[in-house]
């Protein structure tokens, strides 16, 4: 019977102790990440962009993409403009100035540099670090043969 008491007692105390060190570790841990405050970011999107690539004069294709990005929670909230439309600007402006090349040699690290420089370009015009990331939603390239067939099936 006594040995059953102890065996309790043992059991509560270890059991005390056990929620107590847990409970002690999380505020120690909650502590040393509460002197960094974490950066909150929203999600956004673009609308379509359709950018037509032209090589030599003539019209190759349209390139047709959305876009999401990241942008900083309260510098957005501070904003008086929405960054949509100068994501949408930039990214018009370098596909329209880079892509024709990117295409006929299939150069796939285009779409890395392309995010980084439609960040690096609209941070730069909105003169702060407002967008965090690029990121595409939706890549699509369409001939001007597949334009023209589309546009027959409108009528």
């Amino acid at each position: 019977m006594i040995r059953m008491i102890i065996v309790s007692i043992l059991a509560c105390l270890s059991t005390v102790g056990g929620v107590y060190g847990a409970v002690a570790w999380r505020e120690s841990a909650h502590a040393h990440h509460g002197d960094e405050a974490p950066q909150r970011v929203q999600l956004m999107k673009t609308r379509m962009v359709s950018v037509p690539i032209l090589s030599e004069g003539q019209v190759l294709g349209y390139v047709v993409t959305r876009l999401q990005f990241t942008a900083d929670s309260d510098l957005l909230k501070s904003s008086t403009v929405q960054p949509e439309a100068f994501v949408a600007d930039e990214a018009f402006r370098i596909i329209y100035e880079t892509t024709p090349a990117d295409i006929k040699t299939g150069r796939k690290q285009a779409l890395r540099e392309l995010s980084s420089n439609i960040a690096v370009a609209v941070n730069k015009r909105l003169g702060r670090e407002l967008i965090k990331d690029i990121m595409i939603d939706s890549w699509t390239y369409l001939s001007k043969q597949d334009m023209m067939r589309n546009n027959e099936h409108a009528r």
